[in-house]
């Protein structure tokens, strides 16, 4: 049997044997899914991630297991420490070693999803965008993309906010949030190509320690901190925030920078400053079809007039600045 074969056989196999001890429906982009968990400790590790929403049509059905649970090693490449990716026949697969390994796969005919974590748990990124690559397949012949961008909306429209990390996407996504924007995302979200129509993906974040004091009565006193790599990060989830999570229409791409400037300052960028702000990690972080997403995320960077944006030193300062800049267009 060839890999895809095997791959779809041991999808199968999972979804036969019907261990989910936990169920939750979710929207993710466009996507309506129906999540599984083998055990309440999956449950608590991924769901707090996901838009909940009531049950109704479903595009993909996705299980979360563990070793515990099944035993996938023989989807596991040979030369284990370095990355898979297989697409091939309708399957989708990405194994991601790392120090705690992930294995992810999707059969897109049947659209049916596993994430095996062969250790049973996932690093803190992961977990605060878990299965994203399979979003990303599932995103691959339609007009949307994930990209690696914040995003935020208001009155005037929403903006895409983009860059590399340590930018302080962050800082401007959760400031317009406390400030009573819709949310979409700090990391990932998802765009219509075509349209220019964004939407979350996931309603977590991951604050820097010392922005706590800033956000602290809008995160609430007690999140989970995590410490991966010496980067310290308050892991959060937005839930709370209800219908405010949620998209709108691209109106403007603002690129983050700090610049030593005390308010907020806008710049005049190009559209070709904006896809090099998007690409790089968008490629990076999800296997597969290198030209087609260059090729979504061209378009996206035409959608709407770009600005270099120095945030300033005044977080909650953001909100009012990129409201009047917005305002003007």
């Amino acid at each position: 049997m060839n890999a895809s074969g095997l791959i779809r056989q041991e999808i199968a196999r999972v979804f036969a044997k019907a261990s989910e001890r936990v169920e939750a429906h979710a929207r993710c982009g466009p996507f309506s899914l129906r999540l599984g968990f083998a055990s309440q400790d999956l449950a608590d590790m991924f769901l707090p991630a996901y838009i909940q929403c009531a049950p109704g049509t479903i595009d993909l059905e996705l299980r979360f297991v563990a070793a515990a649970h099944h035993d996938l090693s023989a989807l596991v490449p040979e030369a284990a420490e370095r990355p898979r990716l297989l697409i091939e026949d309708g399957i989708y697969s990405v194994w991601q070693p790392a120090v705690i390994p992930v294995l992810y796969a999707v059969d897109l005919t049947a659209r049916r999803g596993i994430a095996w974590l062969p250790k049973g748990e996932a690093p803190p990124w992961i977990r605060s965008r878990p299965a994203i690559s399979l979003i990303h397949a599932m995103m691959r012949e339609t007009p949307w993309c994930a990209v690696h961008a914040a995003a935020v909306g208001g009155a005037s429209g929403f903006t895409l906010l983009a860059g590399e990390g340590h930018s302080g996407k962050t800082t401007a996504a959760l400031a317009c949030a406390k400030a009573g924007w819709r949310y979409a995302g700090d990391d990932f979200v998802a765009v219509d190509s075509e349209t220019g129509q964004i939407e979350p993906l996931f309603c977590s974040a991951r604050l820097r320690p010392a922005l706590v004091d800033t956000f602290q009565n809008f995160i609430g006193d007690t999140t989970a901190v995590s410490d991966f790599n010496g980067e310290p990060r308050h892991e959060l989830s937005l839930a709370d925030l209800g219908d405010r999570i949620g998209g709108g229409r691209l109106r403007a791409t603002f690129i983050p920078r700090r610049r030593g400037a005390a308010a907020v300052e806008f710049t005049p960028a190009k559209q070709s400053d904006a896809f090099r702000a998007l690409l790089p990690t968008t490629a990076y972080e999800l296997p597969g079809w290198p030209n087609e997403i260059a090729a979504k995320v061209a378009r996206i960077a035409g959608l709407a007039p770009v600005f270099f944006a120095d945030t300033g030193t005044a977080p909650m300062e953001i909100p009012s600045a990129f409201a009047r800049q917005l305002e003007r267009l």
